[in-house]
Order: C-alpha cells, then structure tokens, then sequence
C-alpha cells in the first residue's frame, strides 16, 4: 500500500467514527432531546451571558499566558484558579477568621500586581479591571433570568447532600471552616472550592446557589484545552466535535460533566490540563517554572477518587524513575495536608469510602484470591456498556493506542494519558473486586470517567501519530 493511500485511510478513519455520533446527535436535535441545546434556545439570555463570560475567562487566560509565557489558555486558567485554593491552603491556619470573600479578594489584587509587574502595562490591568466589572454588572443586571432552574432536573443525589453544602460552606465561611466541618472525613476541598470561586467571581456580591452558567463554563474551558493540544488544526476539530456530540447527546453526561454540582467534570479537565502540559517541565534541574507547576497541580491531591492517587503516583514515577528533583516540592505539600488534618479534625477518619481499610489485608486478598467479589467485574461491565457510545468510545480509545503500540509510535506526550486511564479502570476493578464489594456499581462508571477527558487527549495524538506515520 503506497504512502499516499496509508494517510488518505489514516485521515478518513477519524471521520468516518464520527458520522453516527453526528447522525445521532442530529436526529435527537431535531427531535428537542438535547437538554443543554433546548435550554439555551429556551433561555436566549443564558446564552448570551454564557458567551460574554466566556470572553472574559478567554481574555484573561491570553494574557496570563503570553505575559508569562505559559504558551497555553488551559495552563493559565488552572493556575489562575488554583492559586486562590493554594493561597488558603499554605496559610489557613493564618487566615481562619478571614472571610472567603476577602481572602479571593487579596489573591485577586495579588494577580493584578503580578500581570502589571511583568507587563509594566497600566492599560492591560484598565482593560482586564473594565471587562472583569462588565461581566459583573451583566450577570447580576439578569441574576434572576441565571438563577432560574425552571425545567432543570437534579439526576444525582450527591448534589443537595454533599456538593452543594460544602461549596455553600465555602463560600459563606472560608476554607478553613470547611476544612474542621468537611461532610466527608479525608475528601479534598479543591473541586468544590474551585466551584464556589467560579460562583463568587461570576456574582461577587450574592451568596451562594447554582447557577447553570458556572458550570456550563467548563464546556468553554475544554474548548482552551483542546486548542492546547500538539496536533493539526483539523484533528483539533475532529476532537473536540467528537467530544460534544458524545456528551451532548447524554442527559447524565451533560449533567455530570458540565450541568451541575457534580465534581467528574471539573476533575477530568484539570487530570487532563496537567497531563498535557507535563511535557513543557520535565526539565530536571530545579527551576522557578516547574516549581510552580508541581506546587499548583499538587492542588489535584486533594481533589476526588482515583484522581489524587494517580496524580500522587506520577509525582512519584518523576521523582524516582525521571530524576525530576522539582517534583520534589509536591512532598511537603502533601504531608502539610495531614498535619491539617491531624491539627484540625483529630477525630476525623482518614477517607470516610475507607473506614477500616488495611492495606496488607488487601494486598494479600488479591495476591491469594481470597475473599474476592469477582462477579462485580462483570456487573461493573455490564453497567459501563449501558451507554453504548461511550462504550464504542472506548472501543476506538483502545484500538488507536494498541495499534500504536503495536507500530512503537509512543512518545512520552501520547503514552501516558493511556496509561493513566488503563490504570485508572483497573483501580475501579480492584477495589470494587475486594474492597467496595456491596458499594454502588453505578458509582464505578463515574469512576471511570474521572479521566474521559484523558481519552478525547489521547484519541487526538493518536490520530496526529497515523497521520504522520510513514
């Protein structure tokens, strides 16, 4: 088979996988059962006020980048919004009596004065001030048409349990209060107090409750991580399209990924702005860039399940197999964490979904096959192939990259993200198998897609790495 034939075969495949997600997204179109599309069309000032933020974030994404030279809007805005969690997270017991609303406003003034240092520009900081009080204005000139949840369906208990109260705690109180009345002992509060800054930057002045548009903005944010990927112009298009169709066309997607409260959506896209941007800070001396890289995504290790276990174990493989001595500083970071913990909720167990867990104990039952619900891997499959294009979605997920395997394409830029979410579903397997034995099998399908975005990433460099094979 001549070159030519190879890429032309290389290049059509892609779309070709596309044809019956765009088919089935355009009949469920037309026949109203897309939620998110019915709400705008319904919701024309939704719309609009979900544009104008979004030019807003894009705005000053792209300054923070080509200020500090990050050369990418999903780096940028991660370290915008980490570095308010981090702020209070190095200094809560410095800032326990200071209000949420003051602390983000001190970061904020923080921000400015670092944009005008290295800029020296007083009219980008005029020009960053004016857009940012234009969006203010605007969302709270049409806050009752935002807050409006008319039709909207809540699918997941979790929300009005959990989520919510903790994001409203952050919000009303301040990292520290959530930290000493945490709902669930041990969880991270990364995700839900990156919800409540969403919140408070977007309505400064109101207090706390969903508002769509927050997290609707996530849909947007994937757009900056897509853009940010190594790969052709066209296969960035073909991998966000694939994207959206999957996740529009699903009720529970949308919901879980960028319609709620829930925290897979925001886990899955900062999993993936991490990995992505990983290959720009292998360098292994000690720099000021890869420290500060490594200090904010340690930010992940205290997000959600399995997510902060495998972002803990490729700061080791760093650390310990690439020499990388910044990766270091992620360490202490994680050890500060536990003297919080043992400072602040003494009597807190470690992981509420852990209580009595001893890892010999575990260790030997898989080792020794004892004592194992190995019926739940069956039941985990079967709930997972419930949604079919997912399922299919894994199916060319995993064809590409054996494929690749199989022709020795892999680079460290494409390999990893596979493995992560090899390593990811075979965590769900193993814990469900002998530990989570009577635990929820619906809940192993949100597990998995804790790293969905990692797939669409990976799908991406694939499809460059044929394109490109010879």
């Amino acid at each position: 088979m001549s070159i030519l034939n190879k890429q032309n075969i290389f290049s059509t495949i892609p779309i070709i996988f596309l044809v019956p997600f765009l088919f089935n997204f355009l009949r469920n179109l037309t026949n109203n059962e897309v939620v998110l599309i019915n709400y705008f069309i319904s919701n024309k000032v939704s719309f609009l006020l979900l544009i104008v933020n979004s030019i807003f974030y894009f705005y000053l994404t792209k300054q923070i980048s080509n200020i500090f030279k990050l050369e990418s809007l999903s780096l940028s805005l991660f370290y915008f919004l980490s570095s308010y969690f981090f702020f209070d997270f190095l200094l809560v017991l410095i800032l326990n009596k200071i209000k949420f609303q003051i602390s983000i406003s001190i970061v904020s003034i923080i921000w400015c004065s670092l944009l005008w240092w290295k800029s020296k520009s007083f009219k980008l900081i005029f020009y960053l001030v004016t857009s940012y009080l234009g969006i203010l204005i605007t969302n709270n000139f049409f806050f009752n048409k935002a807050r409006n949840l008319a039709g909207y369906i809540e699918l997941n208990t979790d929300v009005p349990l959990q989520w919510f109260q903790i994001a409203e705690m952050l919000q009303t109180n301040n990292f520290y209060y959530a930290f000493k009345n945490n709902l669930i002992d041990g969880h991270g509060l990364f995700l839900s107090y990156t919800q409540a800054l969403i919140f408070k930057i977007n309505f400064f002045t109101r207090d706390f409750e969903f508002i769509r548009l927050n997290s609707n903005l996530f849909l947007i944010f994937t757009l900056f991580l897509f853009y940010d990927l190594n790969i052709s112009k066209k296969n960035k298009l073909i991998t966000s399209s694939l994207f959206f169709l999957i996740l529009l066309n699903s009720d529970w997607l949308t919901y879980l990924f960028f319609d709620s409260l829930m925290l897979e959506g925001l886990v899955s896209l900062f999993f993936g702005i991490f990995l992505v941007n990983l290959n720009k800070y292998l360098d292994t001396h000690i720099n000021l860039r890869s420290l500060i890289f490594f200090s904010l995504f340690s930010c992940l290790m205290f997000s959600k399940e399995f997510i902060s276990t495998l972002t803990f174990l490729v700061f080791l493989y760093l650390l310990l197999v690439k020499k990388n001595l910044n990766a270091l500083i992620t360490i202490p970071i994680y050890f500060l964490n536990k003297i919080y913990q043992k400072l602040l909720t003494p009597d807190a167990k470690n992981f509420e979904y852990l209580e009595g867990f001893n890892l010999i104990d575990f260790v030997l039952d898989i080792l020794l096959l004892r004592d194992l619900e190995l019926i739940n891997i069956y039941k985990i499959i079967n709930q997972f192939l419930i949604d079919k294009p997912v399922a299919l979605l894994f199916v060319f997920f995993f064809a590409l990259n054996f494929y690749s395997l199989y022709k020795k394409d892999k680079n460290f830029t494409s390999s990893i993200p596979f493995w992560l979410v090899v390593f990811n579903i075979f965590m769900v397997f193993v814990l469900y198998v002998a530990w989570w034995k009577d635990f929820g099998i619906q809940s192993s399908y949100r597990y998995i897609l804790n790293t969905l975005h990692l797939v669409f990433i990976s799908i991406g460099y694939n499809i460059e790495l044929f394109q490109k094979s010879k």
